[in-house]
């Protein structure tokens, strides 16, 4: 929970000086607590808080959380438990949960186990148990505590937490106990480990796990290691083809809807289509009725769509519609009907799909229903109607992926319209103060980012404004409070919440002109985040103007902490092994956690950016595509498909995710290319297929 950095204490550096804060300065004092602390330091923590006050802060909690953590490191739980108990009972304070759970270890240091025993157990129950502990420490405890069955405990905890630094003391402490046999695992015990490792996607030692199950269990058994076997392989992703055998011939065995399916899926993800299929369609005649039947029949048409026979696709999908009226996949399976019947040359048997489509809302949901209307109409030789979608396409939702793609039609047909169409609209966007107000700058909770921002802990401060905003307006003239709010986040160099906050109050001001009054709210919500480091570093990879900016908005809407289920880390979600590779060319040093530091991660990234992007000649649906799917995908769709227009190959991309992105990508790139340069990007719609063959290939 302590969150000051290295660049936080830059910042309080540099804040500090600016104020001409006093040395002694209760919020200056509070800084160097919380430095030395992260530091290690505990003896400079305890001088720097020493004779510090609660009352004298704006954020009494903010100290009492530090005092009270530099105690129980320094062996002082006594004084730690007050701190923490007095936190605990402070319900407006965002630590209130896990000074509980300090409370409860001061009390375990202080030899009252039971005491800490009966906490441990109370809060374990609670929701959220695991954002606040370390739940393979919490339960060690609980089974060593007194007057429990320890060994009983000791083996449920091996079970629980077989991956957890403890597990080998557990592992000790109960053969020092009972003996040998005591620790011995039975198999059902390892099935159930190997479903603790791949809780915490530990694979690979989930699958050493269950192979120390031999084929001589019972049979039932075997069945159910088979499935965490095939489930581990899966999840893993690789022997896919090995994981789909082992699901299938467990659903066999038990019938079981969900490991048909997963096998008829292990089997397309091991490029075996036709036997997925085959088994997707065994799923919905065995289980008709479950949620399972209603996606193995979407997929069996979706799967030969996507790989480009669409003859075939359209009876699976037409299926999908009839048999599950109200299935989740109905619109995906009309929409690829009509794909199908686009791309076979039946316009006429599109069209009625897309009429339907295009009553959804929404710039891509819509947009590509309307959009493809169009596109079919032309083939049917109806272009004026075709052009009039063109038009509103162009106008209701400017710079969106089919605004730019109908604006390409457009001129093709020497038809010039401004990026917010025929009639742009009066630029708008609500008021927002140029001044900031002292009243409003002296509220509690701006005195109380102040402080914090002023001690150094700039994220921190971010963290507790953005929990009282709505109250803050409310008490508040929403110009007046709105200017202050975007001036205190400034300061901290907090791009994310200004982007957030700008997309949610704009009042459609980022669907008009940006000048006047519209120009404030698309400088917040597209931000030259980073600026100095992308001007740095943009080069690097030879990257175009603003292209990083669109990138950096997609990935983590600037947020330098966000780390992605895949592993992707900061503002450009590099992944790990990627950087490795990228800084061993660029003669940098990388350690885990590197890349959640600005400058690192858009250095890296600037290269891998950029090369991708030069690998497919500068086609930014193209490059973008490639940094989200990497780069061999991309190359297989233009081997595949690269002689159609690019509106085509995007909808022939196979990854969901990766469609998406080159669209949204290349939307933001359009947009700040217009708000900074003041040009118009113009989407070419011919396709350069002959992507660089060079090593850039991961």
């Amino acid at each position: 929970m302590l969150r000051a950095t290295v660049v936080g204490l830059v910042l309080a550096a540099l804040i500090g000086r600016a104020t001409a804060a006093p040395d002694d300065a209760p919020a200056v004092r509070l800084g160097a607590a919380y430095a030395a602390y992260e530091a290690g330091d505990l003896d400079a923590a305890r001088r720097a808080l020493d004779g510090l006050a609660p009352e004298r802060l704006a954020n009494p909690d903010y100290l009492r959380w530090v005092r009270g953590q530099v105690a129980l490191k320094g062996d002082d739980p006594a004084a730690a438990l007050r701190d923490f108990e007095a936190l605990a009972k402070d319900k407006g304070s965002r630590f209130a949960a896990e000074a509980a759970w300090r409370a409860a270890d001061c009390l375990w240091q202080l030899d009252r186990r039971r005491a800490a025993a009966d906490a441990y157990r109370a809060l374990r129950g609670k929701p959220g148990a695991s954002d606040h502990a370390d739940l393979g420490v919490v339960d060690y405890r609980l089974a060593i505590a007194p007057g429990g069955k320890e060994q009983a405990a000791l083996r449920a905890y091996l079970r629980a937490h077989p991956a957890h630094p403890l597990a080998a003391e557990a592992e000790r402490r109960l053969i020092a106990a009972g003996g040998p046999r005591a620790a011995a695992m039975s198999d059902d015990d390892r099935i159930e480990r190997a479903q603790r490792f791949g809780d915490d996607q530990a694979w690979s030692r989930a699958v050493a796990e269950l192979s120390l199950i031999g084929d001589d269990a019972p049979a039932g058994v075997r069945t159910r290691r088979d499935y965490w076997l095939g489930t581990s392989l899966y999840k893993m992703r690789r022997r896919y083809a090995d994981a789909g055998a082992l699901l299938l011939a467990v659903a066999a065995k038990n019938g079981s809807a969900e490991a048909l399916f997963h096998g008829a899926r292990a089997l397309s993800r091991a490029d075996q289509d036709d036997d997925a299929i085959r088994w997707y369609r065994e799923v919905v005649a065995r289980h008709p009725h479950t949620a399972w039947a209603e996606e193995a029949q979407y997929l069996s048409g979706w799967l030969d769509f996507n790989r480009g026979n669409f003859r075939a696709a359209i009876g699976p999908l037409e299926e999908t519609v009839r048999r599950y009226p109200k299935s989740k996949w109905v619109d995906d399976a009309r929409w690829f009907v009509a794909m199908a019947h686009y791309f076979l040359g039946e316009p006429a048997l599109a069209l009625p799909h897309l009429e339907a489509l295009a009553k959804a809302g929404g710039a891509l949901a819509g947009g590509k229903a309307r959009y493809w209307r169009a596109r079919t109409l032309q083939r049917l030789g109806r272009e004026p109607e075709a052009l009039d979608i063109y038009r509103d396409l162009v106008g209701r939702w400017p710079f969106s992926w089919y605004a730019l793609l109908a604006d390409a039609r457009l001129r093709e047909r020497g038809v010039e319209l401004g990026p917010f169409g025929a009639s742009p609209p009066t630029p708008r966007g609500p008021a927002v103060a140029d001044t900031i107000d002292p009243a409003i700058a002296a509220d509690p909770a701006i005195v109380a980012f102040d402080e914090l921002e002023t001690a150094g802990l700039a994220d921190d401060a971010g963290i507790e404004l953005r929990r009282v905003e709505g109250a803050f307006l409310g008490r508040h003239d929403r110009a007046r409070g709105l200017a202050v709010l975007f001036d205190r986040y400034g300061r901290g160099n907090d791009w994310h919440r200004p982007w957030q906050l700008a997309v949610g109050y704009d009042r459609g001001a980022l669907d008009t002109p940006a000048e006047g009054p519209a120009r404030w709210w698309w400088t917040h919500a597209y931000p030259e985040a980073y600026k100095e480091l992308i001007e740095r570093h943009q080069a690097v990879g030879g990257n175009p103007p603003y292209y990083l900016y669109a990138i950096m908005r997609k990935e983590s809407g600037y947020d330098p902490g966000v780390r992605s289920y895949a592993d992707a880390q900061g503002l450009l979600q590099m992944i790990p092994a990627t950087t490795i590779r990228v800084a061993a060319r660029l003669g940098l040093r990388y350690a885990p956690g590197d890349l959640y530091a600005p400058e690192l991660n858009i250095q890296t990234g600037s290269w891998y950016i950029g090369n991708l992007l030069a690998k497919f000649k500068g086609q930014v649906p193209l490059g973008a595509g490639s940094f989200n799917s990497g780069p061999r995908p991309v190359m297989r769709w233009l081997d595949q498909y690269g002689d159609h227009p690019i509106d085509e190959l995007v909808e022939l991309v196979a990854y969901e995710q990766t469609r998406e992105y080159m669209k949204k990508v290349t939307e933001n790139y359009a947009r700040y290319v217009y708000l900074y340069s003041g040009t118009v990007y113009h989407q070419p719609l011919t396709v350069d297929r002959a992507y660089l063959v060079d090593d850039v290939t991961y």
